[in-house]
């Protein structure tokens, strides 16, 4: 019976079903998880900004779909704080993208920003370039893995049919991130250092990294143009290890740290990786204007 409902729910008649459910109904998000379909739909947000997402069934999407992006208590104060940094900025680099909501979201949000989006999982990365096409934008979408080293390495996830066309969950480069069920494929890894000479990036404006556990790696391998283009960082940090490596890089002469509180805004802090399993904003002091704005009590 299940795997019927799911046939029929992923059919294009199906995703017709859903969207005339909609309009008589929202279902609470326990339920909403459960009436996952495959198709493009329209996203609004309370800003007036408005963009197309292509649900592969996902659990993201599906919820976004029901509830409302603004509704959806996902990192609501990191995509409000993304959404107001990608307007001030003229190049925006997306690493471990996703299926790209918040490539889209920069995009959406500055029309003329360079947006670059690095993905490595193949299954994952084409709902990323999907979800670029459908809304004509020019998002630079690259199929690479990004970290301190080049080449081919083993890319890890997890679960049943774990890099199928229906695979959901993110993957790491760190083997010992989520290893029960793991299984594991090659990927191509550069580093961002790399990627600017080749491109001829003359800057990063905004950098956003969701790498689970290598977030220093990715910052290493910036090199010399980290401290040279002294972007704003967005990133989740996973132990006060790794915030102590990117601490090193940074110093806290050239960068303030903050804390994103989901509900209140940026709150200014000494030491990263306090919080565990947060989202983390890093800027340059010469930038501190343009946070002014978002900082929790200003």
């Amino acid at each position: 019976m299940k795997q019927a409902l799911k046939i029929l729910l992923y059919s294009s008649f199906g995703f017709r079903l859903i969207k005339l459910l909609k309009f008589v109904y929202t279902p609470p998000i326990k339920y909403a998880k459960k009436l996952r379909f495959k198709g493009v739909f329209n996203v609004k947000t309370e800003k007036g900004n408005s963009f197309k997402l292509y649900n592969n069934a996902f659990l993201l999407e599906t919820h976004i779909f029901w509830l409302g992006i603004d509704n959806y208590q996902w990192e609501n104060k990191t995509r409000e704080i993304w959404r107001d940094l990608s307007t001030k900025s003229n190049t925006i680099a997306d690493v471990g993208a996703n299926v790209g909501v918040f490539s889209v979201l920069a995009k959406a949000n500055n029309p003329n920003a360079q947006v670059i989006a690095f993905e490595p999982q193949p299954n994952i990365f084409e709902i990323l370039k999907k979800n670029n096409a459908i809304n004509n934008f020019d998002i630079h979408c690259e199929n690479n893995a990004i970290s301190n080293t080049s080449g081919s390495v083993p890319f890890f996830n997890h679960g049943p049919n774990t890099f199928s066309d229906n695979n959901t969950t993110s993957g790491s480069l760190n083997k010992t991130w989520r290893p029960i069920d793991q299984n594991s494929i090659n990927v191509e890894a550069i580093t961002l250092e790399s990627y600017i000479k080749t491109n001829n990036i003359e800057s990063i404006d905004l950098l956003k990294i969701d790498v689970e556990t290598l977030e220093y790696e990715v910052l290493l391998g910036y090199g010399d143009f980290l401290l040279k283009h002294e972007p704003i960082i967005i990133l989740e940090i996973q132990s006060i290890g790794i915030g102590s490596s990117i601490e090193s890089l940074l110093t806290n002469t050239l960068y303030l740290y903050y804390s994103i509180d989901e509900s209140k805004g940026l709150e200014k802090i000494d030491v990263l990786g306090k919080e565990a399993d947060n989202n983390y904003l890093l800027c340059p002091k010469s930038k501190v204007n343009l946070i002014a704005n978002l900082i929790k009590n200003s």
